[in-house]
């Protein structure tokens, strides 16, 4: 009986070896080597620059928050424009960091970009060069 199948059945718990096997061990290693891989992913000059990018169209929604302060009618819409509010302010953030974790090395770029297009705080670029 596999170890796999014996997971499965209580009887003879008492007889299984302590020992580990090789695939423990295999198992183990690449545990252990997976931590070490997802620190190490580089960025390049590109991903800094996105990433200061990324801070300042943050900022740049605080601004906009700030600058136009909305009165709701009813408690809900004002939970839901600030739900709102508090998306736009992370979202440019939390675009640069899916990216820099999900994407390849090589197709970074396009994503970033799309992101600063995407989540550039448009009413305060709007309202700067109007």
């Amino acid at each position: 009986m596999s170890r796999d199948d014996d997971a499965l059945r209580w009887e003879g718990d008492e007889d299984l070896d302590l020992e580990p096997s090789a695939d423990d061990g295999d198992r183990a290693r690449s545990g252990a080597a997976a931590p070490a891989a997802r620190e190490a992913r580089p960025r390049g000059p590109l991903g800094w620059l996105a990433l200061v990018l990324a801070l300042a169209a943050t900022v740049g929604w605080i601004v906009v928050m700030f600058a136009n302060p909305v009165q709701q009618p009813s408690l809900l819409g004002l939970v839901m424009y600030q739900l709102g509010e508090l998306l736009a302010v992370i979202a440019p953030l939390l675009w640069w960091w899916c990216v820099d974790r999900l994407a390849p090395l090589e197709r970074r770029a396009p994503w970033w970009i799309a992101g600063l297009v995407v989540t550039a705080p448009w009413p305060l670029v709007a309202g700067v060069l109007a």
